[in-house]
């Protein structure tokens, strides 16, 4: 039963309508000053919908009067307002489902709506109304700009008739609920809006304070309190003289120092003259001392800008402090660390990832001699690169993919010389971890790589004198025997052609001797005797192995002066200084030339000796080896003498001839001189100091000597090997002795433990299995210490003769050994 149903009104008269016209006017009037005066007092908003729907209910003399809000999207009626309806225990808001109210049906249809039996609507349309006792229902759309916003009720527990003047009322008062809806979401949005402001106004990380006519704070943001050390209930009202004051100031307030200010009064300073002088916006830079919370004085940087603004109010003065202490001490050591960067020795810079440099510092200007101006915007692979361009790009994969790469590269100066780099690659990430660019950090090693190979290539050598002492060893137990054989020999033939044979074996087993000790001259440095020399004698066995090795296309010649001087050295290390200097020269002339070696004697004067720094005035004998090969490039000649250093291809040169050469020359108290041009040759001067000739000494080789022969006096020989024990045994036993020989050590005590008064010497080997020679000696000395013995070395165990003699030796004799050093050697012995 819904409709709009009221009774007939019958006929009145005119003074009483008017007076109840003017009655209900008056009502409406007083309702609506009411809720104005609510709305003014900026009350909440169910307080103001409470207040409404009591004037309501006076106005309409309907004792129920609700509000209610419209949420079509979740399809449901909010109570938001009520007068007369008991609600004790729902929630408040309450909320009822659009589809079980009359007031859900108003909203979606729009239309007002009157029911005067309300109790007898179905159960399911109207359940609240028959739970409250409601039967007099009136509903009235509330439609702020046309779109159904809520419903305002009328309700009475009698069933009356509606008066039409109650349903033009609620329609009145319904319109003013539309208004004072907007007003309501505009005072929300304006709230809204200066909430937001003040919580950003509060959230901003600068120093925001602003100031009135009387420089006291009206407003002022959380860093400001945190600035000035107080909350921001006590910032305000205070005045800026109070809150910006040093210990330093006076009790007044004026400034401190006036050429060495604090932070705070240089604060309160623009703040006054900006609001004195009117100036727009000001930004001050200030570094000063400040105070801190906590009463601390510290370094400060702020960066001060303040502002006049005119407002309702009057005039105001904004304050803006950004410190930026952090930032200028995070800049510092930006630049402290940079300036490392240019300090430290490796070359540092920074590419992106299409190769092009963004940062070279000092370090990257001494590697590789480009400056940053000169280096900014290249690409790395054109200033540097000479290595392989798949070993970049793997590079660069390993950086994208693992963030580093470390490795050893080729690069090249400016100069062009090729360097060794031990690179590492970092890739440099932005904040949200993508690669940006990449910190590389180049370090030289080309040194290290060249004296790493120096070490190899000395290991290497070692290991050369290793086996080469080993064969030397093996070698003059060979030509130990041979040579005691030719010297007994020598005493029995007595034809021609024997003799010569017998010369020609010991020349060939000497020659064989002075081979082994020349290697290990060069791998283990062995020294030679000194004795005067030749140097004829020296160029003219070059030239004969020269003739017969060295291509027929090379023109050898060999100049040598009248009478040279004689010189004191060693022939084999002197033959390897020509051997190396002819073979460079051959080198230098691979299609053929002229190789021209002169003698000459020259004398240096006082004045011509400091020509050299070597060099000492007096005679010399001067050995040249020219070329007309390619000749020495100028920037080469200071590298030629260093080791290893070689121009020649790999494998075919080691850079070890010159500094022999060098070496061995300045063992002998001489110096080297070069000259060269390319395209024309090269020539070496050997300068030697010459011997005087009176003091040659020596014999004949082929001069004859009875051979030492002994008494009969028996001698122990020890020698593991059969040959050397054999022949030895045969010459001592045919010039005069008798022998007594043990294979090893523990042989010869045995055999001297049974001839104990009868043995006057003991010969015996150095290196032996089981026992050996300086072992074997000194177990002997401890049976007699007056026992004689002569211990035998080969070449490569010289460093084990210092532990022969402390073993008691009395005289070492070094293998190969003639029958006639061995038998003299003896007789001194048994003289002694």
């Amino acid at each position: 039963m819904s409709g709009n149903k009221t009774s007939a009104c019958a006929p009145v008269d005119s003074a009483e309508a008017r007076e109840a016209e003017l009655l209900r006017r008056n009502r409406q009037l007083t309702a609506f000053q009411r809720i104005s005066e609510v709305m003014l007092a900026d009350e909440a908003e169910q307080t103001i919908f409470d207040t409404f729907a009591r004037e309501a209910s006076e106005m309409t003399g309907f004792p129920m009067v609700a509000i209610e809000l419209c949420d079509f999207d979740r399809e449901v009626m909010v109570y938001r307002g009520m007068h007369g309806i008991d609600f004790n225990g729902l929630p408040r808001p309450f909320e009822v489902p659009m589809d079980v109210t009359l007031s859900g049906r108003v909203a979606h249809t729009g239309r007002t709506l009157v029911e005067i039996d309300a109790g007898r609507c179905s159960e399911n349309s109207a359940p609240i109304l028959r739970q409250l006792g409601m039967e007099t229902f009136v509903c009235i759309p509330i439609r702020p700009n046309g779109k159904v916003l809520g419903t305002l009720s009328l309700a009475r527990h009698e069933r009356v008739d509606v008066d039409p003047l109650v349903i033009i009322q609620a329609a009145s008062l319904a319109n003013y609920l539309a208004t004072m809806f907007d007003r309501l979401q505009a005072r929300d949005a304006v709230r809204r809006g200066e909430a937001e402001l003040a919580a950003v106004y509060d959230r901003a990380p600068n120093v925001m304070c602003l100031f009135d006519e009387q420089l006291r704070v009206v407003r002022a943001n959380r860093a400001a309190a945190e600035f000035m050390g107080q909350s921001k209930g006590e910032l305000i009202p205070k005045r800026i003289s109070t809150l910006l004051k040093c210990p330093a100031c006076a009790p007044s307030g004026t400034e401190c120092g006036a050429t060495d200010r604090c932070a705070q009064c240089d604060l309160r300073r623009a703040v006054t003259e900006t609001f004195n002088t009117g100036k727009g916006w000001q930004r001050v830079r200030i570094k000063k001392s400040l105070m801190r919370k906590g009463g601390e004085w510290e370094e400060a940087v702020l960066l001060v800008s303040t502002e006049r603004i005119q407002v309702d109010g009057g005039t105001r003065v904004l304050m803006c402090v950004d410190d930026i202490t952090r930032n200028v001490r995070a800049d510092e050591q930006i630049r402290s660390q940079a300036a490392l960067l240019d300090v430290t020795q490796d070359a540092i810079y920074v590419r992106d990832f299409s190769d092009r440099i963004l940062y070279w510092n000092d370090g990257a200007q001494r590697l590789y001699g480009w400056t940053m101006m000169e280096a900014r915007g290249k690409t790395s692979s054109e200033l540097l690169s000479v290595g392989s361009a798949k070993q970049w790009a793997e590079a660069l994969e390993s950086v994208r993919k693992d963030g580093q790469w470390n490795g050893e590269l080729r690069q090249r100066r400016r100069d062009g010389r090729e360097l060794i780099i031990q690179s590492r690659w970092t890739a440099v990430n932005e904040r949200k971890g993508t690669p940006k660019a990449i910190l590389v950090v180049n370090t030289d090693v080309t040194e290290k790589k060249k004296l790493e190979a120096q070490l190899l290539r000395a290991q290497r050598l070692e290991s050369i004198g290793t086996l080469a002492s080993g064969l030397a060893h093996d070698l003059n137990n060979v030509l130990a025997p041979i040579l005691m054989t030719v010297s007994f020999l020598k005493e029995e033939i007595t034809d021609a052609t024997s003799a010569k044979m017998v010369e020609t074996l010991e020349t060939c087993a000497r020659r064989g001797a002075h081979i082994v000790r020349q290697v290990l001259m060069f791998a283990r440095g062995v020294e030679g005797q000194r004795v005067l020399l030749h140097p004829k004698n020296l160029i003219e066995e070059m030239e004969r192995i020269a003739q017969e090795t060295f291509p027929r296309s090379l023109h050898i010649q060999t100049n040598i002066c009248k009478q040279p001087w004689l010189i004191t050295g060693d022939s084999t290390q002197l033959q390897q200084v020509l051997m190396n200097l002819w073979v460079n020269a051959r080198d230098a002339m691979p299609r053929g030339g002229t190789l021209t070696t002169r003698l000459e004697n020259a004398t240096i004067g006082a004045d011509e000796a400091p020509l050299h720094p070597k060099a000492k005035a007096g005679p010399y004998v001067v050995i040249s080896v020219a070329d007309t090969g390619m000749g020495i490039a100028p920037e080469l000649m200071d590298k030629i003498f260093d080791p290893f250093f070689t121009t020649k291809p790999v494998g075919h040169g080691t850079g070890l001839g010159l500094p022999t050469v060098l070496g061995i020359v300045e063992s002998h108290g001489g110096f080297l001189h070069v000259d060269s041009e390319v395209g024309k040759g090269t020539v070496f001067k050997i300068y030697l100091p010459a011997a005087p000739a009176e003091k040659e000494t020596g014999s004949d080789d082929n001069e004859s000597h009875a051979l030492p022969r002994g008494n009969g006096e028996i001698v122990l020989l020890v020698d593991d090997e059969p040959a050397i024990r054999d022949i030895a045994s045969h010459i001592l036993t045919a010039n005069g002795y008798r022998i007594l020989t043990a294979r090893e050590g523990n042989e010869a005590l045995a055999l001297f433990e049974q001839n104990r008064d009868r043995v006057k010497a003991v010969v015996s080997d150095l290196m032996m299995p089981r026992m050996d020679g300086p072992t074997t000696v000194r177990s002997l000395r401890k049976m007699n210490p007056n026992l004689k013995t002569i211990m035998i070395t080969g070449l490569g165990e010289e460093s084990r003769v210092a532990e022969a003699k402390a073993a008691g030796s009395d005289i070492v004799l070094s293998k190969p050994f003639t029958a006639e050093q061995l038998l003299a050697s003896l007789k001194q012995l048994l003289a002694s």
